[in-house]
């Protein structure tokens, strides 16, 4: 009995022990079952806010700005994707991709601490004989003003002597002893002042050995983009097979001017998709390092087509033959119009016009990282003026500040240069800012040659001119001047150059006499676009009548008998229906008798017919006048026969001797 009492206890136990491992087991289960859950929804959890933090980014910052919270990104990437990781890592994880978007919605509230004000002060000529003893000065801001002044210091403690004041963006100071002088440039608004850099100038006395160049023709001393190596220049002229290239070969020279004839150093063999294709725009330069030229390019098929958008890299050893490492798309991305930049630390960058599937050609500027010996792309930078459709894009450094340059798309017409500048290509750039005038001086932006060192460093915009009149340049060229993260350029006929001084001069055809002169017009202007925007010296304002009368005429009162020389006009164009302009300039000394000086309206001339946005006429005999009258006949739409342009001047500008003003500083 007591031993079946003792079986039946026995049993019990074990079926107890049983029951308990059971419901253990079971509520085990229960608990992984939960656990599991919980693990799947933490990782759903990051998923998701991996893939807010994407959609937040690039809908409201260009990609520096959330250069933090990719990083947050990639890490929570690994973490989601490893194998073994707990959902604390996970949860972890997701806190720090908020904490970045957190740190984004604060950021965009910042203030921009961009310099507000800048002037820049460049030396210029009136004479080819010297000296160079004018000063030109521009100017700009960031915030309206009222008005400004301009103050000289012949020394930086002496004191100032105020030399302009107006609204007018631009002044020239003509006709300064040989020595240095100072100027700053102050803002007035509602009671309140903004001053700016102190900018120094050094007149001094023409070289012997300068030599001239003709923005009118593109004649004189080259300033073209041949690759300097030592004692030798290159250049790489290619030869067409119909549309396609068919093979490339280098040239060399001691002087820059005459040329010898050398070997092929690319054709179809150098890669299999050479076969047939093209070239457009690209940049090279010498990698002095490992002693070999490296040149990226626009790559296409022939043809009309450029719906490819990739890039070619190849390197040489100056005057062999070129290796071609690859031609793609850079992560991806579609590259046209490109260049490279390397920064004193000798990273190398490239920026080019491009687009990711959906957007169309030349997007958005982007800033691609190089490797070492600046032949693939290792990562992305910035991306700059996203879905602006900009092209030409060329970055330099100059006073600690970045500017990237890039043209407007507008086929082959001339479009309107433009800049963003930065403390760091990584950072936040500045809004879009213009230089010239409305049309590059009709011209389209392009690469930026380094010139000169130190005080004497210019560098000179090589802008484009692709429609243009028969005996006229091809090229623009435009020396370049920066302050606080401005830029600025002007127009100047000549170029007076030094190569062995590296000294780069703009030579006028005499004083401006037209700068804020009386002026009047046949038909009344528009409010805010007087007569007298078309003579006050900035590139921005114009003259416009709500009146659509064609002809019409602008007349200037010189204020004296003068030796007209030079008149310089700034038309008015409309992207996508450019026209050029018929007119005529005539001359008085009384404003009663009229005398022709200019025709320009027979459409034969190519110099009329294809000249856009921008003409400069040369009067080689300098007739005498007092009054200058600008007779508009029309507008000649390339794409329309109609005339539909309301009667516009942006500015027009006469150059020559005028003995009451020179000498005591006259207005641009």
């Amino acid at each position: 009995m007591k031993s079946s009492q003792r079986t039946k206890r026995l049993m019990t136990i074990v079926m107890m022990a049983a029951g308990t491992v059971l419901s253990g087991c079971l509520l085990d289960s229960a608990s992984v079952r939960a656990q599991n859950g919980g693990d799947e929804t933490a990782k759903a959890a990051l998923r998701d806010k991996l893939k807010e933090a994407g959609t937040f980014a690039e809908d409201k910052y260009s990609i520096v700005s959330w250069a933090e919270l990719r990083t947050a990104m990639n890490a929570a990437r690994e973490v989601a994707d490893k194998a073994g990781t707990t959902p604390s890592e996970w949860q972890a994880a997701q806190a720090n991709v908020q904490k970045e978007i957190d740190t984004l919605e604060k950021r965009k509230v910042l203030p921009d601490l961009s310099p507000r004000i800048g002037l820049s002060a460049s030396p210029f000529a009136t004479n080819r004989k010297g000296p160079i003893n004018n000063v030109a000065l521009l100017w700009a801001t960031s915030e309206p003003s009222d008005f400004f002044e301009v103050r000289r210091y012949t020394a930086k403690s002496g004191a100032p002597m105020t030399i302009y004041s107006g609204r007018g963006v631009s002044f020239n100071d003509y006709d300064l002893k040989v020595g240095t002088y100072f100027y700053r440039l102050v803002a007035y608004r509602n009671g309140k002042t903004l001053t700016s850099n102190e900018a120094q100038v050094t007149t001094k006395a023409l070289p012997a050995s300068i030599q001239d160049y003709s923005n009118q023709t593109g004649t004189g001393e080259p300033l073209g983009e041949p690759l300097k190596i030592g004692n030798t220049y290159y250049r790489f002229p290619s030869e067409r097979d119909g549309k396609a290239l068919k093979a490339m070969w280098v040239e060399t020279s001691r002087d820059g001017k005459n040329w010898e004839r050398g070997a092929v150093v690319m054709d179809r063999t150098s890669h299999p998709d050479l076969d047939d294709y093209k070239f457009e725009s690209g940049t090279m330069f010498y990698d002095k390092k490992r002693d070999r030229i490296v040149w990226w390019a626009h790559w296409e098929v022939s043809g009309p087509t450029y719906g490819h958008g990739r890039a070619i890299v190849a390197t040489a050893k100056p005057g062999e033959r070129f290796t071609v490492h690859r031609i793609y798309n850079p992560l991806g991305i579609q590259v046209r119009d490109m260049s490279v930049f390397v920064d004193k630390d000798n990273q190398g960058y490239l920026v080019a016009a491009s687009n990711v599937p959906g957007q169309g050609a030349n997007a958005t500027l982007y800033i691609f990282k190089l490797n070492a010996d600046y032949t693939d792309v290792t990562g992305m930078t910035n991306k700059v003026m996203e879905n602006g459709y900009r092209e030409a894009p060329h970055i330099i450094k100059v006073g600690g500040f970045y500017y990237l340059f890039f043209s407007q798309a507008a086929g082959w017409y001339p479009s309107r240069a433009g800049y963003v500048s930065a403390k760091a290509l990584e950072g936040r750039w500045s809004d879009v800012r213009y230089i010239g005038n409305t049309s590059t001086f009709s011209a389209q932006s392009g690469h930026i040659m380094e010139f000169g060192q130190g005080e004497q460093h210019v560098p000179v915009m090589q802008a484009n001119r692709w429609i243009r009149g028969e005996g006229t340049s091809g090229n623009v060229m435009l020396p370049l001047r920066f302050a606080e993260g401005f830029a600025f350029a002007d127009y100047a006929p000549t170029l007076l150059v030094d190569r062995a001084k590296n000294l780069i001069i703009p030579l006028h055809t005499g004083a401006l006499l037209s700068q804020d002169r009386p002026a009047s017009s046949s038909i009344p202007g528009s409010k805010n676009h007087d007569v007298g925007k078309a003579f006050d010296g900035d590139y921005s304002t114009s003259f416009q009548s709500e009146e659509k009368k064609w002809p019409f005429t602008v007349t200037m009162d010189l204020g004296t008998v003068s030796r007209v020389r030079n008149v310089q006009i700034s038309w008015h164009l409309h992207k996508g229906s450019e026209a050029y302009y018929k007119y005529t300039i005539e001359g008085s000394l009384d404003g009663k008798e009229w005398r022709a000086l200019l025709d320009r309206t027979d459409e034969k001339d190519t110099v009329v017919s294809k000249t856009y946005g921008f003409s400069s006429d040369m009067l080689p005999d300098a007739p005498l006048a007092r009054h200058v009258r600008v007779n508009i006949q029309r507008a000649v739409l390339h794409n329309n026969p109609n005339n539909w342009y309301p009667p516009t001047l942006y500015e027009v500008k006469i150059y020559g001797e005028n003995g009451q003003e020179m000498g005591r500083g006259s207005g641009r």
